[in-house]
């Protein structure tokens, strides 16, 4: 389904007016409603890295993408970690068909998804979490839809940039200083291991 530049641009203005200082889970809440709205898309989430670089659940559209989210916490699989380890896009087209994801698809399935995209969120000089989008029908993700996508995941960023800038308090928050801490860890082993 292609994006129009038109509305994608329209829809990426009303972001631009969220104020993440006030409220940050409702501002990550209109977020990945409004990412649902464009793509027609059935769910959509928001993933944050924890201390340890493993991805959890941060913000959902409703109860099946949260489910969605959580269970690709459970299994560190599925497109939200592909997207979040690789820093690159990841599509899953048809969950009862690609065997590659192995038993994450089962939980698609069960709550009646079968295709999903997520793209790396990047603050801090890499992924910090995940965007993610999910329909019910089997779907080809085209390339104008994908970069749709990570256009939202830059304006999440910014939001959560904003976030930290404000130094707010809440477990959201807390969650995502400790998303930019476990970037800031990776680059420090990265930039160690480029020196031995």
């Amino acid at each position: 389904m292609p994006i129009d530049p038109a509305v994608l641009a329209k829809s990426l203005s009303t972001l631009n007016d969220l104020d993440p200082t006030r409220d940050l889970p409702a501002t990550m809440r209109q977020a990945v409603l409004a990412a649902k709205q464009l793509f027609d898309a059935q769910a959509a989430g928001i993933m944050l890295a924890d201390d340890d670089g493993q991805l959890r659940w941060a913000s959902a559209s409703d109860q099946r993408a949260q489910t969605l989210e959580d269970n690709q916490e459970i299994f560190a699989a599925g497109p939200c970690a592909q997207a979040y380890t690789t820093g690159k896009p990841a599509v899953m087209h048809d969950a009862t068909l690609e065997r590659r994801w192995g038993e994450i698809a089962l939980t698609f399935v069960e709550v009646q998804i079968r295709s999903g995209v997520s793209v790396p969120v990047e603050l801090g000089g890499g992924p910090i979490g995940t965007l993610d989008v999910y329909t019910v029908d089997p779907r080809d993700w085209d390339d104008n839809e994908v970069r749709a996508l990570q256009a939202y995941a830059g304006v999440v960023a910014s939001l959560l940039a904003a976030a930290v800038d404000a130094e707010l308090k809440g477990a959201l928050a807390t969650q995502l200083q400790t998303a930019l801490d476990s970037r800031v860890l990776i680059e420090q082993a990265k930039d160690a291991g480029l020196t031995r």
